[in-house]
Protein backbone atom coordinates (compact mmCIF):
# COMPACT_ATOMS: atom_id res chain seq x y z
CA UNK A 1 0.00 0.00 0.00
CA UNK A 2 1.31 3.79 -1.22
CA UNK A 3 1.06 6.56 1.29
CA UNK A 4 -1.15 7.84 -1.13
CA UNK A 5 -3.46 5.49 -0.86
CA UNK A 6 -3.16 5.15 2.74
CA UNK A 7 -4.57 8.74 2.91
CA UNK A 8 -7.52 7.65 0.88
CA UNK A 9 -8.18 4.74 3.57
CA UNK A 10 -7.81 6.44 7.05
CA UNK A 11 -10.11 9.61 5.37
CA UNK A 12 -12.12 7.28 4.84
CA UNK A 13 -12.15 5.08 8.05
CA UNK A 14 -12.42 8.97 9.61
CA UNK A 15 -15.95 9.39 7.81
CA UNK A 16 -17.26 5.56 8.46
CA UNK A 17 -16.27 7.04 12.41
CA UNK A 18 -17.69 10.12 12.23
CA UNK A 19 -21.44 8.87 10.61
CA UNK A 20 -21.31 5.88 13.80
CA UNK A 21 -20.87 8.10 16.52
CA UNK A 22 -22.66 11.42 15.28
CA UNK A 23 -24.58 10.40 11.89
CA UNK A 24 -26.69 13.54 12.06
CA UNK A 25 -23.86 15.87 11.69
CA UNK A 26 -22.41 14.63 8.12
CA UNK A 27 -25.94 14.38 6.68
CA UNK A 28 -26.66 17.90 7.81
CA UNK A 29 -23.14 19.06 6.34
CA UNK A 30 -24.09 17.45 3.29
CA UNK A 31 -27.43 18.93 2.88
CA UNK A 32 -25.36 21.99 3.65
CA UNK A 33 -23.13 22.03 0.85
CA UNK A 34 -26.24 20.71 -1.65
CA UNK A 35 -27.56 24.11 -0.71
CA UNK A 36 -24.25 26.27 -1.01
CA UNK A 37 -24.35 24.36 -4.77
CA UNK A 38 -27.83 25.69 -5.24
CA UNK A 39 -26.70 29.07 -4.35
CA UNK A 40 -23.88 29.02 -6.40
CA UNK A 41 -25.83 28.12 -9.45
CA UNK A 42 -27.79 30.92 -9.01
CA UNK A 43 -24.71 33.26 -8.31
CA UNK A 44 -22.43 32.63 -10.52
CA UNK A 45 -24.05 33.55 -13.83
CA UNK A 46 -25.23 36.81 -12.20
CA UNK A 47 -21.90 37.87 -11.43
CA UNK A 48 -20.78 37.27 -15.23
CA UNK A 49 -23.79 38.94 -16.28
CA UNK A 50 -22.93 42.36 -13.69
CA UNK A 51 -19.79 42.04 -12.87
CA UNK A 52 -19.78 41.25 -9.08
CA UNK A 53 -17.60 39.55 -7.07
CA UNK A 54 -18.94 35.89 -6.81
CA UNK A 55 -19.59 36.55 -2.51
CA UNK A 56 -21.77 39.85 -3.50
CA UNK A 57 -23.72 37.83 -5.68
CA UNK A 58 -24.47 34.35 -3.80
CA UNK A 59 -25.52 37.21 -0.73
CA UNK A 60 -27.60 39.12 -3.18
CA UNK A 61 -29.26 35.57 -5.06
CA UNK A 62 -29.55 34.45 -1.26
CA UNK A 63 -31.54 37.71 -0.15
CA UNK A 64 -33.73 37.50 -2.95
CA UNK A 65 -34.53 34.27 -2.40
CA UNK A 66 -35.33 34.43 0.85
CA UNK A 67 -37.33 37.78 0.14
CA UNK A 68 -39.24 35.45 -2.56
CA UNK A 69 -40.52 33.05 0.21
CA UNK A 70 -41.66 35.30 3.01
CA UNK A 71 -43.55 37.14 0.24
CA UNK A 72 -45.26 34.12 -1.12
CA UNK A 73 -45.78 32.87 2.18
CA UNK A 74 -47.08 35.89 3.53
CA UNK A 75 -49.96 36.21 0.21
CA UNK A 76 -50.68 32.91 0.45
CA UNK A 77 -50.72 32.29 4.30
CA UNK A 78 -54.54 32.71 4.57
CA UNK A 79 -55.67 30.69 2.02
CA UNK A 80 -53.27 28.04 2.22
CA UNK A 81 -54.07 27.93 6.01
CA UNK A 82 -57.81 27.15 5.14
CA UNK A 83 -56.93 24.15 2.61
CA UNK A 84 -54.36 22.98 5.05
CA UNK A 85 -57.30 22.78 7.86
CA UNK A 86 -59.96 21.34 5.14
CA UNK A 87 -57.37 18.79 4.04
CA UNK A 88 -56.75 18.06 7.64
CA UNK A 89 -60.01 17.54 7.84
CA UNK A 90 -60.86 15.62 5.38
CA UNK A 91 -58.04 12.63 5.33
CA UNK A 92 -59.83 10.96 8.21
CA UNK A 93 -63.01 10.19 6.60
CA UNK A 94 -60.42 9.22 3.68
CA UNK A 95 -58.95 6.74 5.81
CA UNK A 96 -62.30 5.66 7.24
CA UNK A 97 -63.25 4.87 3.95
CA UNK A 98 -60.51 2.75 2.80
CA UNK A 99 -60.78 0.89 6.10
CA UNK A 100 -64.65 -0.13 5.46
CA UNK A 101 -63.85 -1.26 2.23
CA UNK A 102 -61.15 -3.28 3.36
CA UNK A 103 -62.69 -5.07 6.46
CA UNK A 104 -64.46 -8.32 5.52
CA UNK A 105 -61.92 -9.46 3.09
CA UNK A 106 -58.94 -12.33 4.45
CA UNK A 107 -55.63 -9.82 3.34
CA UNK A 108 -57.84 -6.71 4.47
CA UNK A 109 -58.43 -7.66 8.41
CA UNK A 110 -54.72 -8.93 8.02
CA UNK A 111 -53.88 -5.52 6.67
CA UNK A 112 -55.50 -3.46 9.72
CA UNK A 113 -54.50 -5.84 11.97
CA UNK A 114 -51.19 -4.88 11.25
CA UNK A 115 -52.07 -1.14 11.00
CA UNK A 116 -53.91 -1.01 14.32
CA UNK A 117 -52.90 1.80 16.53
CA UNK A 118 -51.42 -0.28 19.21
CA UNK A 119 -48.91 -2.04 16.84
CA UNK A 120 -47.84 1.74 15.28
CA UNK A 121 -47.43 3.76 18.56
CA UNK A 122 -46.96 1.29 20.94
CA UNK A 123 -50.16 -0.32 23.77
CA UNK A 124 -50.72 2.19 26.08
CA UNK A 125 -53.07 4.73 26.37
CA UNK A 126 -54.99 7.73 27.00
CA UNK A 127 -54.11 11.50 28.38
CA UNK A 128 -50.51 10.23 28.91
CA UNK A 129 -49.03 8.61 25.22
CA UNK A 130 -51.28 11.60 24.14
CA UNK A 131 -48.75 14.35 26.04
CA UNK A 132 -45.58 12.43 25.39
CA UNK A 133 -46.67 12.18 21.23
CA UNK A 134 -47.38 16.27 21.87
CA UNK A 135 -43.83 16.59 23.86
CA UNK A 136 -42.50 14.76 20.65
CA UNK A 137 -43.71 16.74 18.05
CA UNK A 138 -42.82 19.83 19.60
CA UNK A 139 -39.23 18.63 20.13
CA UNK A 140 -39.03 17.56 16.79
CA UNK A 141 -40.14 20.96 15.40
CA UNK A 142 -37.66 22.72 17.48
CA UNK A 143 -34.95 20.72 16.32
CA UNK A 144 -35.77 20.72 12.61
CA UNK A 145 -36.30 24.37 12.57
CA UNK A 146 -32.62 24.23 14.36
CA UNK A 147 -30.78 22.14 12.06
CA UNK A 148 -32.25 24.13 9.03
CA UNK A 149 -31.08 27.05 10.54
CA UNK A 150 -27.79 25.40 10.80
CA UNK A 151 -27.64 24.44 7.02
CA UNK A 152 -28.57 27.41 5.62
CA UNK A 153 -25.93 28.88 7.96
CA UNK A 154 -23.18 26.50 6.70
CA UNK A 155 -24.28 26.65 3.18
CA UNK A 156 -23.87 30.55 3.16
CA UNK A 157 -19.82 30.08 4.81
CA UNK A 158 -19.42 27.32 2.18
CA UNK A 159 -20.96 29.23 -1.34
CA UNK A 160 -19.28 32.77 -0.64
CA UNK A 161 -15.66 31.17 -0.04
CA UNK A 162 -15.24 27.61 -1.24
CA UNK A 163 -11.77 27.69 -2.32
CA UNK A 164 -10.99 27.86 1.16
CA UNK A 165 -12.97 24.53 2.04
CA UNK A 166 -11.89 22.98 -1.10
CA UNK A 167 -8.07 23.89 -0.67
CA UNK A 168 -8.09 22.66 2.79
CA UNK A 169 -10.60 19.38 2.36
CA UNK A 170 -6.90 18.86 -0.84
CA UNK A 171 -5.08 19.31 1.51
CA UNK A 172 -5.71 16.09 4.05
CA UNK A 173 -4.60 14.20 0.88
CA UNK A 174 -1.22 13.01 0.13
CA UNK A 175 0.37 16.14 -2.24
CA UNK A 176 0.72 12.97 -5.18
CA UNK A 177 -3.15 13.19 -5.50
CA UNK A 178 -3.56 16.97 -5.85
CA UNK A 179 -4.53 16.62 -9.24
CA UNK A 180 -6.43 13.65 -9.16
CA UNK A 181 -8.52 15.16 -5.94
CA UNK A 182 -9.17 18.00 -7.73
CA UNK A 183 -10.67 16.44 -10.38
CA UNK A 184 -12.65 14.76 -8.52
CA UNK A 185 -13.86 17.30 -6.14
CA UNK A 186 -15.03 19.12 -10.08
CA UNK A 187 -17.00 15.85 -11.18
CA UNK A 188 -18.47 15.81 -7.68
CA UNK A 189 -19.87 19.10 -8.24
CA UNK A 190 -20.77 18.97 -11.52
CA UNK A 191 -22.87 15.69 -10.80
CA UNK A 192 -24.46 17.21 -8.00
CA UNK A 193 -25.38 20.52 -9.82
CA UNK A 194 -26.74 18.16 -12.44
CA UNK A 195 -28.77 15.71 -10.24
CA UNK A 196 -30.24 19.18 -8.19
CA UNK A 197 -31.05 20.86 -11.62
CA UNK A 198 -32.98 17.66 -12.44
CA UNK A 199 -34.96 17.50 -9.31
CA UNK A 200 -36.01 20.93 -9.49
CA UNK A 201 -37.23 20.66 -12.92
CA UNK A 202 -38.70 17.47 -11.70
CA UNK A 203 -40.17 19.02 -8.51
CA UNK A 204 -42.08 21.51 -10.89
CA UNK A 205 -43.44 19.33 -13.42
CA UNK A 206 -44.48 16.80 -11.08
CA UNK A 207 -46.17 19.20 -9.08
CA UNK A 208 -48.01 21.54 -11.79
CA UNK A 209 -49.00 18.40 -13.87
CA UNK A 210 -50.32 16.49 -10.54
CA UNK A 211 -52.15 19.53 -9.68
CA UNK A 212 -53.59 20.26 -12.95
CA UNK A 213 -54.70 16.58 -13.41
CA UNK A 214 -56.31 16.43 -9.96
CA UNK A 215 -58.32 19.80 -11.12
CA UNK A 216 -59.66 18.40 -14.34
CA UNK A 217 -60.60 15.31 -12.09
CA UNK A 218 -62.82 17.36 -9.75
CA UNK A 219 -60.58 16.44 -6.96
CA UNK A 220 -60.67 18.86 -3.48
CA UNK A 221 -57.62 21.33 -2.72
CA UNK A 222 -55.85 20.15 -6.30
CA UNK A 223 -52.74 22.71 -6.01
CA UNK A 224 -52.10 22.28 -2.99
CA UNK A 225 -51.97 18.36 -3.73
CA UNK A 226 -50.16 18.91 -6.15
CA UNK A 227 -47.70 20.93 -4.47
CA UNK A 228 -47.48 18.02 -1.65
CA UNK A 229 -46.05 16.60 -4.57
CA UNK A 230 -43.83 18.31 -5.99
CA UNK A 231 -42.25 18.81 -3.13
CA UNK A 232 -41.41 15.37 -2.09
CA UNK A 233 -40.25 14.43 -5.41
CA UNK A 234 -37.28 16.13 -4.21
CA UNK A 235 -37.01 12.05 -2.84
CA UNK A 236 -36.83 10.07 -5.75
CA UNK A 237 -38.91 6.79 -6.32
CA UNK A 238 -40.47 7.23 -2.53
CA UNK A 239 -41.22 10.39 -2.24
CA UNK A 240 -43.78 10.75 -5.13
CA UNK A 241 -45.46 7.84 -3.63
CA UNK A 242 -45.39 9.00 -0.32
CA UNK A 243 -47.03 12.94 -1.53
CA UNK A 244 -49.98 11.13 -3.67
CA UNK A 245 -51.11 9.49 -0.50
CA UNK A 246 -52.94 12.54 1.05
CA UNK A 247 -54.86 12.74 -3.22
CA UNK A 248 -55.87 9.37 -3.13
CA UNK A 249 -57.53 9.49 0.37
CA UNK A 250 -59.20 12.76 -0.51
CA UNK A 251 -60.36 11.47 -3.46
CA UNK A 252 -62.09 8.42 -2.02
CA UNK A 253 -64.00 10.47 0.03
CA UNK A 254 -65.84 11.71 -3.04
CA UNK A 255 -66.09 8.44 -5.25
CA UNK A 256 -63.84 4.97 -4.61
CA UNK A 257 -63.58 4.98 -8.29
CA UNK A 258 -61.69 8.46 -7.80
CA UNK A 259 -59.28 7.43 -5.90
CA UNK A 260 -58.13 4.82 -8.23
CA UNK A 261 -57.72 7.72 -10.85
CA UNK A 262 -55.82 9.57 -8.91
CA UNK A 263 -53.39 6.92 -8.62
CA UNK A 264 -53.46 6.39 -12.10
CA UNK A 265 -52.77 9.55 -12.76
CA UNK A 266 -49.80 10.20 -10.25
CA UNK A 267 -48.24 6.80 -12.23
CA UNK A 268 -48.67 8.69 -15.30
CA UNK A 269 -47.33 12.15 -13.91
CA UNK A 270 -44.13 10.01 -12.64
CA UNK A 271 -43.33 7.79 -15.60
CA UNK A 272 -43.76 11.03 -18.02
CA UNK A 273 -41.37 13.24 -15.35
CA UNK A 274 -38.77 10.28 -14.60
CA UNK A 275 -38.35 8.54 -18.15
CA UNK A 276 -38.53 11.76 -20.55
CA UNK A 277 -38.04 14.81 -19.22
CA UNK A 278 -36.12 14.64 -16.05
CA UNK A 279 -33.23 12.83 -18.08
CA UNK A 280 -33.33 15.17 -20.67
CA UNK A 281 -32.45 17.73 -18.42
CA UNK A 282 -29.77 15.52 -16.28
CA UNK A 283 -28.00 14.87 -19.74
CA UNK A 284 -26.35 11.82 -17.87
CA UNK A 285 -24.55 14.25 -15.44
CA UNK A 286 -26.33 12.02 -12.61
CA UNK A 287 -28.11 8.96 -13.96
CA UNK A 288 -28.69 6.69 -11.40
CA UNK A 289 -30.18 3.09 -11.77
CA UNK A 290 -33.51 3.08 -10.04
CA UNK A 291 -33.05 -0.07 -8.35
CA UNK A 292 -29.68 1.19 -7.05
CA UNK A 293 -31.32 4.29 -5.76
CA UNK A 294 -34.03 1.99 -4.31
CA UNK A 295 -31.59 -0.16 -2.19
CA UNK A 296 -29.96 3.09 -1.03
CA UNK A 297 -33.02 4.59 0.41
CA UNK A 298 -34.38 1.84 2.21
CA UNK A 299 -30.22 1.52 3.75
CA UNK A 300 -30.02 4.90 4.77
CA UNK A 301 -33.67 5.03 6.04
CA UNK A 302 -32.58 1.86 8.39
CA UNK A 303 -29.74 3.81 9.25
CA UNK A 304 -30.25 7.37 9.32
CA UNK A 305 -34.01 7.83 9.19
CA UNK A 306 -35.80 10.61 7.35
CA UNK A 307 -33.10 12.81 6.51
CA UNK A 308 -31.27 9.90 5.24
CA UNK A 309 -33.86 8.79 2.77
CA UNK A 310 -33.95 12.39 1.88
CA UNK A 311 -30.31 12.50 0.97
CA UNK A 312 -30.45 9.38 -0.15
CA UNK A 313 -30.25 10.26 -4.19
CA UNK A 314 -27.40 12.91 -4.21
CA UNK A 315 -25.61 10.44 -2.17
CA UNK A 316 -26.18 8.05 -4.18
CA UNK A 317 -24.98 10.22 -7.32
CA UNK A 318 -21.73 10.91 -5.03
CA UNK A 319 -21.07 7.53 -4.43
CA UNK A 320 -20.91 6.79 -7.61
CA UNK A 321 -18.50 9.10 -8.31
CA UNK A 322 -15.98 8.77 -5.82
CA UNK A 323 -16.06 4.76 -5.99
CA UNK A 324 -15.32 5.10 -9.72
CA UNK A 325 -12.63 7.80 -8.83
CA UNK A 326 -11.00 6.25 -5.56
CA UNK A 327 -11.70 2.89 -6.46
CA UNK A 328 -11.96 1.66 -9.91
CA UNK A 329 -9.56 4.09 -11.37
CA UNK A 330 -7.52 4.75 -8.52
CA UNK A 331 -6.98 1.41 -6.62
CA UNK A 332 -8.06 -1.24 -9.18
CA UNK A 333 -6.24 1.48 -11.58
CA UNK A 334 -8.47 0.36 -14.47
CA UNK A 335 -9.14 3.11 -17.22
CA UNK A 336 -12.52 4.57 -17.17
CA UNK A 337 -15.05 3.41 -19.46
CA UNK A 338 -15.14 5.02 -22.77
Amino acid sequence: MTRAQGSVLVLFGLLLLLFWLVPEVPLLGFAAVLLALALRAGGEPLARRTGLPDWAAVLLVTACAFGAILVVAWGASGSLAEQVTQLVQALPKGLESLRDRLAGTAWGDWLLRQAAPGRLVGVGGGAENAAVAAARAASSTLGGLGNLVLVVLVALYLAVKPDTYLSGLRSLFDPRLDGRVQETLAEAGHTLRGWLLGQAFAMVVAGTLTALGLWALGVPLPFLLGGIVGLLNFIPVLGPVIGGIPAVLLAMTQEPMLGLWVAGLILLVQNIEGNFLTPMVQQRTADLPPALLLIVQVLTGALFGLLGIALAAPLSALGVVLVRRAYVEGWLEREPPG
